[in-house]
């Protein structure tokens, strides 16, 4: 524990310093509230211990400046003996302890052991906090065994600093995980910046996340600032990275290994603090053996891969994806009836759904404009169709979870392996 001790007379202040160290305290000194602020800033200690008349000003300037820039410290005041008053004022005012001059050391050392206690508890608390937000923010994505997965990674990621890639077909929700990560992660502070590296010209590309400098090359009348610089200490999500154009690839590895980059024209390189997440649709494998992606790259964005399932793969999730999306649209579009109707339980369960959640998104959405169920993809299936389909794409992820051990996933289906093969030849 760091213990930032303010007092300006300096005896005083040693004496503290030299009992704290002697119990094992890490110690600041520090003789006046603009000394002490510095040193907040620099050091981020966890116990301001600070005399009330110093100086420049007395100690709740220092208070107040902890407060409002939102430093975790605890602040303590060395207060007058018997001055009730300035004391309640302390607590009032923010403050988390008191204690009186002249200083009992072992007074001292229990107020701090209690503060020390309650910061850990504090701790505990926010933790558990933010591990219920992203529990939360990640139940939209469906609670499948394959999404469940993708949620327990998605969670460790969120905690994380490394790149991360992110696959899976169009429309399975690529996008929205990354914003999800993003909201629940240490730089949710910053901005979340996003571009599609197939929908712009290659030219066009690398100005986008580049920037230039004036004079850079015809038309460059003005500095540009690329996104690269503008994430400043947010994330940076490359939409379709497997259509950057190779040269962008080598560059933009350059950039994730050294942590900087140089805008087009400009004569000195500058820091890049992002964190860069990449999501694509197609096999990189492959397109690292037809050499049309980098393989080094490939590791360095793969540190961590997050694979999303399509739709198909994870029926039990339809109706539940279904019924938060159909709930968000209809209060958007101010319907009275937000609730999903029943009879489109079948329906929903039974199609395909090749275009994933977004196909999905879609059709609810024109179903809601249009006030009746629109002529859309799913297929007209008795119900007895689709309890096979289910069935047979239940067995199939059993068997993937049981590392492709089909013996194994009819033991934990309860069903025999004859029975097991003849269900999925149906």
């Amino acid at each position: 524990m760091l213990v930032l001790i303010v007092e300006d007379e300096l005896y005083i202040r040693k004496a503290i310093a030299e009992m704290l160290g002697d119990e094992g305290y890490n110690v600041s000194q520090a003789g006046s509230v603009s000394e002490a602020i510095g040193l907040v800033e620099q050091e981020s200690p966890d116990v301001v211990l600070s005399d009330i008349n110093l100086p420049d000003g007395d100690g709740f300037r220092i208070l107040h400046y902890c407060k409002s820039q939102h430093y975790s410290c605890a602040v303590m005041f060395m207060t007058a003996f018997g001055n009730r008053e300035l004391a309640v004022q302390a607590i009032t005012e923010g403050a988390d302890d008191y204690i009186s001059k002249p200083i009992r050391f072992d007074e001292l050392f229990a107020r701090l052991h209690r503060i020390k206690e309650m910061q850990s508890l504090r701790g505990q608390v926010q933790r558990k906090v933010a591990q219920k937000i992203i529990e939360s923010e990640l139940s939209v994505l469906g609670d499948s065994p394959p999404m469940q997965r993708v949620r327990r990674i998605a969670e460790k990621a969120s905690g994380s600093q490394v790149p991360l890639l992110i696959t899976g077909e169009t429309g399975t929700g690529k996008g929205l995980l990354t914003k999800l990560i993003h909201a629940t992660s240490s730089r949710k502070e910053d901005p979340l910046v996003s571009i599609n590296c197939a929908s712009i010209p290659e030219n066009l590309l690398e100005s986008e996340l580049f920037g230039y400098r004036k004079g850079a090359f015809t038309g460059a009348d003005k500095n540009k600032q690329g996104l690269l610089e503008s994430v400043g200490e947010g994330t940076l999500f490359l939409d379709e990275i497997g259509e950057m154009p190779l040269l962008l690839q080598a560059k933009l590895l350059h950039v994730l290994d050294d942590g900087s980059f140089r805008p087009l024209g400009g004569m000195h390189n500058q820091s890049f603090k992002g964190r860069v997440v990449a999501a694509t649709n197609a096999n990189l494998e492959e397109q690292i053996a037809q050499k049309l992606f980098r393989e080094d790259l490939f590791y360095r964005l793969s540190v961590l891969t997050i694979e999303i399932p399509p739709l198909r793969d994870r029926v039990e999730d339809i109706f539940i994806l279904a019924e938060k999306i159909y709930v968000g649209l209809a209060e958007e579009m101010g319907h009275n009836q937000t609730q999903l109707p029943f009879d489109l339980i079948e329906v929903l369960q039974t199609n395909p759904w090749p275009g994933n959640v977004r196909q999905l998104r879609n059709y609810l959405e024109r179903m809601l404009i249009m006030g009746t169920e629109p002529d859309a993809e799913p297929q007209n299936r008795t119900l007895s169709e689709a309890l096979i389909q289910f069935e047979a794409s239940y067995i199939k992820r059993s068997i993937a979870e049981c590392a492709g051990d089909k013996a194994l996933a009819a033991d934990y289906l309860g069903i025999g392996l004859s029975t097991l093969y003849r269900k999925l030849e149906i």
